[in-house]
């Protein structure tokens, strides 16, 4: 039987999080996946995968949010299979940053002007579909380090937009 690693959060801050992935079994690793999961708000959940190769084990991750709930979850590839799952759970500390303001003005039928307010020298996401569940589950998005952007949609349909 093959163990799931043990994740240890070694440190974190407002903006990183830094952690050891270890074995408890001398089956051989090749390398090991990460999955680090973040809800953006209530309607869309973020990911962000890292892939380690060999057994290094000393990561770091930055450019995270303050004050955010994060879910790491890790699994070994070895010689014998992938292992099981494992998860561990922690919040950045700091202030987390206030909810843009959004404003979002159709110029014509295919394109909407999106403005917003908030901090500088950060990178925004918008997201936009037609539907909730749309805007959930896959979502039209792009990102830009300004305070607005002009998104092209379908002709005729209704939006919802989220920065």
């Amino acid at each position: 039987v093959i163990p799931p690693p043990v994740i240890h959060i070694e440190s974190f801050s407002e903006d990183s999080i830094s952690f050891t992935l270890r074995m408890t079994t001398n089956i051989k690793v090749s390398g090991y996946v990460v999955n680090i999961y973040w809800a953006f708000d209530t309607h869309r959940q973020e990911k962000r995968t890292l892939i380690i190769e060999g057994e290094k084990s000393l990561q770091k991750v930055a450019n995270l949010t303050a004050r955010t709930p994060y879910e790491i979850s890790a699994w070994a590839k070895t010689e014998l299979g992938d292992s099981p799952l494992s998860f561990v759970h922690v919040v950045t500390t700091g202030t987390r940053p206030a909810s843009p303001s959004l404003k979002a003005k159709a110029i014509n039928q295919t394109a909407v002007e999106c403005s917003w307010t908030g901090p500088r020298n950060v990178v925004y996401g918008i997201f936009y579909a037609t539907s909730f569940l749309e805007l959930y589950r896959s979502p039209h998005n792009t990102t830009t380090t300004a305070h607005n952007i002009t998104v092209i949609v379908q002709r005729d349909e209704q939006y919802l937009f989220l920065v």
